[in-house]
């Protein structure tokens, strides 16, 4: 690793980097080992100086002596005045660099072989074959010397490569003086608090799985294979769905069958079990017990370890940008080939990762074309011959890309993963149906080229009992799998797949979609496996879901290291809560609202401590900055422990915190961010939806870089008494008793909110709203759209997981059934005859889809202007930008945009720009008093 520290720093400052030169190859630390025995042509003035230094010295018996010690080199340049000398720090002739891009300049260089006793200079030989001795000079060693692996011998060898050990020695004469040791050490520590950060947190989870026995009632989705659903809606906690868990499922006969986990939806309420109900043995309903498993938690250590040992150069480059992204070498500006400004992004952030030479990111905000982006890179890189890995952490992504590249000349693509998780357009991409259509087809031109043979003939007998097992031949799927050049799955698929258990490098390029929605765990397992990473995502959009359970137990193993034994549960909880609450607001614009969230998080790791008030703000004055908690600590430790202990522990586990936020927390691609601008391309053109709906996160998200596309502008539905693209239809209007939100605790503070009026008026909008499209739908009218066939699609979304059960069970009753339990379709066909789509969950689910129309209910309503998760940045972005014709928001503008306690908001907020922005009805529909 410490080879491709350094030689990553050479790069950085441009010096070029031949690890291996024919002969001549790099060796741990910088060592130049020579596979070959350096051949020696001593000169005449050489053998008079060995004579002089000894008389018993002759050339077998030096080269004999430099065998059997330590041989240092370097190389030394001629000064104008004739003298020779070595390249001091910071020092980098003209001669030193060209020598080290294998231009060797004749007699304006030597080559030092120094030994304890003595050195030899020396110059590449006029015809080659070896070193020129000419002569032998005081034992000596520079400041950029380099130990020299090698045998040397008396005499010219022809076939040796003297230039490629020449430039080598050059190269590393370069890296000595201009790369500073200490860099290199601070560098290398890096890479190591790096590597056991994350090794500390995956045994912590390793840990927390294999110690906790958690339960969940199910509900049973079907037999073949076995699907189980939660029986309360939310999640499946995550020690349920990670690979090599086994979950016990209870039978008819009181005993419990025992089947692995095989895939999660991407809601994360349906599991798929490897294994079948064949005699309808299993409960419908009952309580699921779960045997932990450790195998993905594995896979990721295997990864890393790999990845730390740098078994590849790749892994080198990919330590370096996961340590350090800001540090990586800046890219050449990509010349614009489009004069069309809505496509000019798009064609940059193709070139882009086509030519970076390690890793890039493209950022895609809502509808701006990230799909086209990555269906055009893939379909040029497999045209130059490379094999590409698709992943996502969503079924939805893969197969959106899948649909529209699979198929494509020259791909030749498989997609891993369970049937049911697969969206119908993309399952005939499985590597088992794949598999069955090849033997299939094998089998087929096997049986027909030997119809006509005799029977007795042994080559055809054998083609003959081959064609008949072949269509059972495990072997097919795997080698179909090894030989694609297009291997589409999420990050599970990638860790149950039996063909990819040894962590070796088989992918020239990975592509990773909703890269916004991957931790950096999650990304260690496919990225090993790769040469170059392109991160497509937004991370200004939901960042990735952590398990509250999980963060628990590795904040409970940071307190104890920080030397709290024996915490508090309650205090563990609320301090992860708030870890995590205080990353849910890093980029919200209200900067009071970032302060206070800082200052809640240090409230709560404080409320252990007895900490006086001015020690409470000295901590708030350090920022969220580890570094900062981490030097104040160091600085209270060497005090001798003359303050207070209290505050040691403080300011220890304070930085043991926001480097686990740091890590556990945001994104992979939130994380990438901080690379050179020149890695990365930002998508702005919008194409989904109508230019009102995109106005809020254009301003308040992205910075007024966010235009719509002109095709967008024949968006829009003409619903009577709904014409407008944006409204806000206001509940504020209606007595508190109405309107205010459940439950109705004392400081309208906690607690899994519903609310029944909003509930009501968004079954009337449904109801409207079909109504309209069974008369007036006519499909898509974009060009660029889904065309006269589309269904009309309904969305209705809440912040709130018991709102959304009531949302859906209300509207649901007014429409035909089905075994979806959050889509359903309308009684009647819309007036272009296809169906009327409605589909109810909350925002979080909605990542990644769009919809014709969208309900958003916003829950909140109270006399304390509490908003809770309807002011979060990123869920709100989502939220707002699902719609491709028209957002209808249900919401009391009194809480959600009036003043906060009697004092106005701040002028950039939220809500109160989404207010602004919107149409406002007062008393729309019955259920609030007016017409529907």
């Amino acid at each position: 690793m410490l080879v491709q520290r350094i030689a990553l720093l050479a790069e950085r400052l441009g010096i070029p980097l031949p690890p291996v030169m024919d002969q001549a190859r790099l060796g741990l630390a910088g060592t130049i080992r020579v596979t070959r025995s350096v051949p020696l042509l001593f000169t005449p003035r050489a053998d008079e100086q060995m004579a002089e230094l000894d008389p018993g010295m002759t050339r077998p018996v030096l080269i004999e002596s430099m065998n059997a010690t330590q041989v240092w080199t370097w190389l030394e340049v001629r000064s104008s005045e004739g003298r020779w000398r070595w390249p001091e720090m910071g020092d980098d002739p003209e001669v030193l660099v060209r020598c080290s891009e294998g231009d060797l300049p004749p007699r304006d260089f030597s080559v030092i072989l120094s030994t304890a006793g003595w050195s030899l200079r020396c110059v590449p030989a006029r015809d080659g074959g070896g070193l020129r001795v000419l002569g032998l000079i005081a034992p000596r060693r520079a400041p950029c010397a380099r130990l020299m692996v090698a045998n040397f011998a008396n005499g010219a060898d022809l076939s040796f490569d003297t230039q490629g050990m020449c430039t080598l020695v050059a190269h590393q004469t370069r890296v000595r003086v201009r790369v500073d040791p200490r860099e290199v050490e601070r560098e290398a520590n890096e890479d190591r608090d790096f590597i056991n950060g994350v090794r500390r947190y995956l045994e912590a989870l390793r840990n927390h799985a294999l110690s906790s026995t958690p339960r969940k009632t199910y509900e049973l989705v079907e037999r073949s294979p076995v699907r189980l659903r939660t029986a309360d809606g939310d999640a499946w906690p995550r020690g349920f769905t990670r690979p090599g868990t086994l979950l016990q499922v209870p039978t008819l006969a009181g005993r419990h069958e025992t089947l692995p986990i095989l895939d999660v939806s991407d809601d994360g309420d349906v599991l798929t079990l490897d294994g079948e109900d064949e005699r309808n043995e299993l409960t419908e309903q009952g309580e699921v017990n779960v045997r932990p498993g450790d195998d993905s938690l594995r896979r990721m250590r295997e990864a890393l370890d790999t990845i730390a040992m740098g078994t590849d150069e790749a892994h080198g480059r990919l330590l370096e940008a996961l340590t350090r992204p800001e540090s990586l070498q800046p890219l050449a500006p990509i010349a614009d080939r489009d004069s069309d400004a809505k496509t000019a992004r798009q064609h940059e952030a193709r070139a882009l990762a086509v030519n970076t030479p390690d890793i890039a990111i493209i950022h895609g905000p809502p509808g701006t074309g990230k799909t086209t982006v990555i269906c055009a890179i893939v379909e040029e890189l497999v045209k130059r011959g490379q094999r590409v890995l698709l992943v996502a952490p969503t079924h939805v992504a893969v197969d959106n890309v899948l649909e529209r590249v699979g198929d494509r000349p020259g791909v030749t693509a498989i997609r891993l993963g369970s049937q049911d998780n697969v969206e119908e357009q993309a399952q005939r991409f499985l590597l088992q149906n794949r598999s069955k259509d090849l033997t299939r087809h094998l089998a087929k031109e096997l049986r027909w080229a030997t119809s006509d043979i005799a029977a007795d003939d042994p080559v055809v007998s054998v083609q003959r009992e081959w064609a008949g097992r072949i269509a059972s031949d495990l072997e097919v799927g795997t080698l179909l799998l090894l030989n694609a050049n297009l291997v589409c799955a999420t990050p599970i698929g990638i860790a149950m797949a039996r063909e990819f258990r040894e962590v070796e490098v088989v992918f020239d390029v990975m592509i990773l979609d909703e890269a916004s929605k991957a931790t950096i765990t999650d990304f260690l397992v496919p990225a090993a496996r790769a040469r170059k990473w392109i991160l497509v995502g937004d991370h200004r959009q939901l960042a990735p879901y952590v398990d509250l359970g999980e963060l628990e137990a590795v904040v409970s193993e940071r307190v104890k290291r920080a030397g709290i034994n024996a915490p508090d549960p309650g205090w563990v909880r609320e301090l992860s809560m708030q870890l995590r609450q205080h990353f849910d607001d890093r980029m919200h614009p209200d900067p009071k609202r970032i302060k206070y969230a800082w200052r809640d998080l240090v409230d709560k790791l404080v409320a252990h401590f007895d900490i006086e008030d001015a020690a409470f703000e000295d901590l708030v004055s350090l920022d969220a900055d580890a570094y900062k908690w981490r030097e104040a600590y160091r600085a209270t430790s060497r005090s001798d422990a003359k303050g207070d202990v209290g505050n040691g522990a403080v300011l220890r586990l304070g930085a043991e915190l926001l480097e686990l936020q740091a890590l556990a927390l945001p994104s992979v691609f939130e994380h990438l961010t901080r690379l050179p601008e020149s890695r990365a391309v930002r998508l702005n053109f919008q194409h989904r939806m109508a230019p009102a709906l995109a106005a809020f996160s254009s301003e308040l998200v992205y910075g007024g870089d966010y235009p719509s596309a002109p095709e967008t502008a024949k968006l829009g539905l003409d619903i009577p008494s709904l014409e407008a693209p944006a409204i806000w239809i206001d509940t504020a209007y209606a007595p508190a008793a109405r309107r205010y939100e459940h439950p109705r605790d004392r400081d309208w503070s906690g607690g899994d909110y519903i609310n029944p009026l909003e509930v009501e008026v968004a079954v009337e909008l449904v109801e409207s709203c079909a109504a309209w499209a069974v008369q007036s739908w006519r499909g898509d009218p974009r060009e660029r759209g889904r065309g006269p066939d589309a269904p009309f699609e309904i969305g209705v979304t809440s912040f709130y997981l018991k709102q959304a059960f009531q949302l859906r069970d209300a509207i649901f009753r007014k429409l035909a059934t089905g075994n979806d339990p959050w889509r359903r379709r309308w009684k009647s066909p819309a007036a272009n005859g296809a169906p009327i789509d409605i589909h109810v969950s909350i925002v979080d689910r909605f990542q990644g889809r769009e919809k014709d129309l969208i309900i958003l209910c916003t829950t909140r309503s109270n006399p304390d202007g509490r908003r809770g998760h309807v002011d979060n940045l990123n869920r709100l972005n989502v939220a707002v930008t699902r719609a491709r014709h028209k957002r209808i928001v249900i919401g009391d503008s009194t809480t959600l945009a009036g003043q906060e306690k009697g004092r106005r908001r701040h002028p950039g907020d939220l809500l109160v720009r989404l207010y602004e922005t919107s149409e406002h009805k007062k008393k729309w529909g019955r259920a609030l008093g007016g017409r529907a």
